[in-house]
């Protein structure tokens, strides 16, 4: 929840009754920014809980009100090491904290399974994602024409 922008985010891992509409919510986001959809590049979306729940990473949606506004994933990228994927935002829900809120459970639980730092990639002309993530605490550390590669490290903090 980001008390800042009062936003009661109910965030829940995905289920087979959720899946399609948090696979309508992405595939929203990417024809929006790419202007069609090529499903061969979103095989993960065919069936999101056996593919992410099924390998041991995560996927998480987020409600306002019983309404599903957005999607984010967690996927273990190597030892310590996990990757951000998948997040969007309903259009009409937009500029409004909720991405900031999906990340910062994102990242909560990326501390809870261990991981010292979070690595993730965006398309290079998509500005406002790249600053949206620049903004919480990510860094560039690749860039070419078509991806912006950014990572994140996580603060440690002890169990007492």
């Amino acid at each position: 929840m980001d008390i800042r922008m009062n936003i009661r985010l109910t965030v829940t891992e995905v289920t087979e009754e959720t899946q399609e509409q948090a696979r309508r919510i992405v595939c929203a986001g990417l024809e929006e920014r790419f202007g069609e959809l090529d499903p061969s590049y979103n095989k993960d979306l065919d069936d999101i809980v056996s593919w992410y729940a099924g390998q041991g990473h995560l996927f998480l949606t987020g409600a306002l009100e019983g309404q599903m506004v957005c999607t984010g994933a967690l996927i273990q990228e190597g030892c310590n090491v996990g990757r951000i994927a998948r997040m969007s935002v309903w259009k009409p829900y937009r500029r409004r904290g909720i991405a900031r809120c999906m990340l910062q459970e994102l990242e909560r639980r990326a501390r809870q399974k261990g991981y010292a730092k979070l690595v993730l990639e965006t398309t290079a002309d998509w500005l406002d994602a790249v600053q949206f993530y620049k903004a919480n605490g990510y860094v560039e550390v690749q860039r070419d024409e078509e991806e912006v590669h950014l990572e994140k490290v996580l603060a440690y903090h002890a169990a007492r």
